[in-house]
Order: structure tokens, then sequence, then C-alpha cells
């Protein structure tokens, strides 16, 4: 028995959205942190009231894709925190407004209570919760299925016998669990049927490696330029679940 005060609160701020989206990768540096900020700028641009949650504790990056300075930007407090409005229909959270991009060196029962503790406080909004957890069956990601099974989780793929290899193993264990997908996102991937022919599965989307993109991080407008087509199946998709 989970003895957690904050337990049935949590559960309760989860279930307050029509859908809340874990965006997973089971490698780092597959781009998981670009499509969950562009994906949700792309909802929010559509008028859909979305929340965006940094879920990576000790490597929280999601504000430098969103623009903003972490260092000057601490949250409002009321009954709570109120996640940052980075736009009319965008809300925004990270640990990162509180370690002021200080290291956050946390081991496995310290992050399941940081994030505990922030999806407690925070007070969302917003329809959609996209998460952008880290790399791999993390303790965030895990804990977070934990308190929301109803979660339906995106995962992202680069097209490399590695990443493939390590996408199924996600496949898998979503599937011993009970657990649902969205679907995958093929990122930086030229040859998008290797998803098929690997994972006997088609990509929902699939984005190509683009030369240069470093030099777009932090411009909210040419980041959803460059990704936004890429993704209106994925957009699509959400919306016929709300």
């Amino acid at each position: 028995m989970d003895l957690d005060f904050r337990v049935p609160l949590i559960r309760e701020r989860l279930e307050s959205f029509r859908l809340v989206v874990p965006v997973a990768s089971p490698k780092g540096g597959v781009g998981k942190t670009t499509v969950a900020s562009a994906l949700s700028l792309l909802l929010a641009r559509e008028g859909i009231p979305t929340g965006l949650l940094d879920a990576d504790f000790t490597n929280p990056t999601t504000h430098v894709m969103l623009g903003l300075d972490a260092e000057s930007i601490t949250p409002e407090e009321e009954k709570g925190v109120l996640p940052v409005r980075v736009e009319d229909k965008l809300e925004f959270m990270s640990p990162a407004f509180y370690s002021k991009d200080k290291p956050l060196p946390l081991r496995g029962h310290e992050t399941v209570d940081a994030l505990r503790e922030l999806l407690a406080v925070t007070r969302w909004s917003s329809r959609i919760l996209i998460v952008d957890s880290p790399p791999g069956l993390s303790d965030t990601l895990l804990e977070l299925l934990r308190l929301h099974r109803d979660s339906r989780v995106l995962i992202i793929s680069t097209c490399d016998e590695m990443s493939l290899l390590s996408t199924k193993r996600m496949i898998d264990f979503l599937a011993q669990e009970g657990l649902r997908s969205i679907g995958i996102v093929a990122n930086m991937c030229n040859e998008c049927s290797k998803i098929q022919g690997r994972l006997n599965t088609s990509a929902l989307a699939c984005l190509p490696l683009i030369e240069g993109f470093q030099r777009l991080e932090g411009n909210r407008d040419k980041v959803l330029e460059a990704l936004g087509t890429g993704l209106e199946a994925v957009k699509y998709r959400i919306i016929s679940l709300l």
C-alpha cells in the first residue's frame, strides 16, 4: 500500500486531463525533447489547451527548445504552483525553474519523490498533458505510468539498428504491462521503411534529419516551421482521442 498522501491528489490532477501523453524514447539523443516541444506547440496553436512537463529531473532542457531563460523565471504560487504560460494555449512546467540550470544529481527514489512533488503542487488548466520523459524505462516514466495507467505513450526512435532494437523492447514492455501507445515517431530518419521491416508496424510520423537544426533551438516559430507538417498525423491522432 502506498502511504504517500500526495498520491490521491496526483491521480486526481492527472485524471483532470483528457489525455496524458508521455513522450518516451528507448535511447538518449533521438530527439525526444524536440518532438515533445514541437508537438505541444502544434497542439496549442491548433487552439487546444496544452500542458508540457519536462520530467527529466537530472537534465531538464525543454525550456531551451522553447526559448525560455529558466534562471529568470519563477512560477507563480496560488494554492499550489501555476505552470508558466509560454503562449496563449501552452502551459509549461520544468524542474529547471527551481534548479536554475544547476546540476541535479538525483538517485532513483529521489527522482520519484521530485516527480510526485511537482505533479502534486502544479495546478494545470490544460486538456492535454505532454510529458517529456527521460530516456529509457526510467524511474520517472515508470512512476508516471503507475500513477496514471490511462496514459498513451508516444515513442520516439531513430532508424539505426540499436535504436530499433531498444524500441522493440519498449513496445514489448508496454504490451506486457497492458499499457497503450499512440504510436512511433521516426526521427532523423531517411528510411522509415526500416520501422515497418524491423518492428512490424508503420511509423505514425517520419521526420527527416534536418541539417543545422540546432540553430533553430529556442525559436518556437522556426521549430514548428521545420517539424509541424511532419507531426500533423500525430496531432490528428491525439485530437481523435480527446
